[in-house]
């Protein structure tokens, strides 16, 4: 059973609420109640429903309102069914924010997570459960949740790869041959030095290059280029955020 089959039931309402209400989804229940009860202690939130597997999540979609859903990375359905969910989540309901709860920061799940659609990748083994609470707020906002070293795992992830295309649902390149290069090189974790050096530029045509990038792809800096570009397979801009517990501004350095 998919997730897709009851796409005409899901409950899609995103009218903005005063509080922000969460769906959890994870293989064990007890789990559930765990961050249940770690997310009570902040008024802000309400849980509205726990699911255990695809068929709970798709009733609690069509019966609640949701704007940010905790999945965990295993579902009851088996292994990997929390990010296969998230990614049906994305495709029915754009709106929702979801954060894979990860049991430890593996590269492989930090990229299927984000390729699925995540907004966030969150340790279980964070022992300050307020953290998880400013990752779910910063995620409602619009952020991207991911530490340091799970940021360095995606730019690990490109290095030595093909430059990238950026294009539009119908396929359009939405950069040119030289901004997708930058793009290419920044994904390397290149700086704007050594990408001028790459190139024959100047830093500060390095720097204009980024800025021009960022427009053209709605996006605010370095870390969420990289997110963007690994998730190429359906392309969506976000605002990102580069390391738990700071925001990004818009810059180009």
């Amino acid at each position: 059973m998919s997730v897709g089959d009851y796409e005409p039931l899901v409950n899609c309402n995103h009218k903005s609420a005063d509080r922000i209400r969460i769906l959890i989804a994870d293989a064990n229940a007890m789990s559930c109640e765990l961050v249940r009860g770690a997310l009570k202690r902040r008024r802000r939130f309400e849980v509205v429903a726990c699911a255990t597997n695809l068929q709970d999540l798709v009733e609690a979609l069509e019966t609640s309102a949701v704007d940010v859903a905790l999945v965990g990375t295993h579902l009851k359905d088996g292994k990997g069914s929390g990010v296969r969910a998230v990614q049906q989540m994305r495709a029915l309901c754009p709106h929702i924010r979801s954060v894979v709860l990860l049991e430890a920061s593996e590269r492989k799940l930090v990229l299927e997570a984000f390729r699925a659609g995540a907004k966030g990748v969150f340790r279980r083994s964070e022992p300050n459960l307020d953290v998880l609470s400013k990752c779910v707020d910063r995620v409602h906002a619009g952020q991207i949740w991911a530490s340091n070293v799970e940021v360095e795992q995606l730019l690990e992830a490109f290095r030595g790869s093909a430059p990238i295309t950026l294009t539009n649902r119908r396929g359009v390149n939405l950069l040119s041959k030289q901004e997708s290069r930058i793009v290419w090189l920044v994904t390397e974790g290149r700086t704007n030095r050594e990408i001028a050096s790459h190139l024959d530029l100047s830093e500060h045509t390095v720097k204009n290059y980024l800025f021009k990038i960022f427009d053209k792809l709605g996006i605010s800096n370095r870390v969420e280029l990289v997110i963007y570009a690994m998730s190429q397979e359906d392309p969506l801009p976000t605002t990102s955020e580069g390391q738990v517990g700071s925001s990004l501004s818009k810059q180009a350095s």
